[in-house]
């Protein structure tokens, strides 16, 4: 008879839980403000969780349209749950701060807030969306959670710290600085950057990092995952483990190391600084222009040595491989202690 109490009782709390599912609804709240700032302002926006979109423009002034997106299962429960989710907007002289504030309610659990703040689940209640415009020459900075993140056509520095947010940035015109720290069985962060003139540097744990037309140095430290970077002028260098990683360089000299998957670069050598690529199993693949000139310093402990350009052999030996090609120049240094190590010209 327990067993049956206990049976019944369990499937009662499980058929209200999903009725309760079945039966909420999300109701969105806007809100809107426009900020009078000029030019060269600073920029910053927290928030938990939700979308959040940035563009430029040139009038001068900074516009937030937010919209509160709450789950719940009557309006009288949106409503006092919305109420809580304060835009708070502080301005100075040459900043501005935006933020969400959740404030206390009255009755309502620990689990409830946990959903309020999106860390219980996709069913969570309060998300906030964000379309913003920036004015010229503006710094941002953005410190959330989690959410796709969109900037574009933007003039000035962007930071964002995030835990799991995904990031694409197109026409930037200054430093970026990304920096997720998902965890190690959470959803990873990809990150996707086109056009940005200006140094860039990532910290991410893992998902994919793909980049094309990089004017400044890029500096990734991204553990696993994907790095695809194309069309970079500028120095780049890589702190990874077990990452699969592809470079098109045009300018720029090279600073790698990984501990496995493969490395595929194609350079122009067009640097005086050297080119330096490291990895314990995982093969790579150099490729140099054919006029190209430069020396050559190969290592493989149990991998296979292969160039298919002419060397004018310095040094020979099972493991290394040492000498120049064309009219010597930049050094090029090539190690893996296992993976197979192959240069050739494009």
């Amino acid at each position: 008879m327990y067993r049956l109490r206990l049976t019944f009782s369990l499937a009662l709390v499980l058929l209200l839980c999903a009725w309760t599912a079945a039966v909420a609804e999300e109701y969105s709240y806007h809100y809107q403000r426009i900020v009078e700032t000029g030019t060269g302002i600073k920029f910053d926006l927290t928030y938990v969780s939700g979308n959040l979109q940035i563009t430029g423009n040139d009038l001068g002034m900074l516009t937030i349209e937010a919209v509160k997106n709450v789950n719940a299962v009557n309006a009288d429960e949106a409503e006092e749950v919305q109420a809580h989710i304060e835009i708070r907007v502080e301005e100075s002289k040459d900043r501005v701060r935006v933020s969400t504030n959740y404030l206390r309610m009255q009755n309502r659990s620990r689990s409830f807030w946990q959903k309020v703040l999106g860390l219980g689940g996709s069913d969570s209640y309060g998300d906030v969306d964000w379309v913003i415009t920036v004015p010229d020459n503006c710094d941002i900075t953005v410190s959330n959670i989690s959410g796709m993140v969109e900037v574009r056509d933007v003039r000035g520095a962007f930071t964002i710290r995030s835990s799991a947010s995904d990031v694409t940035l197109s026409s930037i015109k200054g430093p970026v600085s990304i920096e997720t720290s998902s965890a190690m069985r959470g959803p990873a962060s990809d990150i996707t950057l086109s056009s940005i003139e200006g140094p860039i540097v990532i910290k991410t744990s893992s998902g994919k990092t793909s980049g094309e037309l990089l004017f400044g140095d890029v500096e990734v430290r991204q553990p696993r995952g994907e790095i695809d970077l194309k069309w970079v002028e500028g120095d780049i260098r890589i702190k990874s483990s077990s990452a699969k990683i592809d470079i098109r360089q045009e300018r720029g000299g090279i600073d790698l190391t990984t501990a496995t998957g493969s490395v595929s670069i194609q350079t122009s050598l067009d640097d005086s600084r050297g080119f330096f690529v490291e990895t314990e199993s995982g093969s790579i693949n150099l490729l140099i222009p054919e006029t190209a000139s430069g020396i050559l310093d190969i290592k493989s402990e149990t991998g296979e040595i292969r160039s298919e350009i002419p060397i004018s052999i310095k040094s020979l030996s099972k493991k290394q491989v040492v000498g120049e090609f064309g009219y010597g120049g930049v050094t090029i240094s090539l190690s893996s202690v296992t993976g197979d190590v192959t240069v050739a010209q494009f």
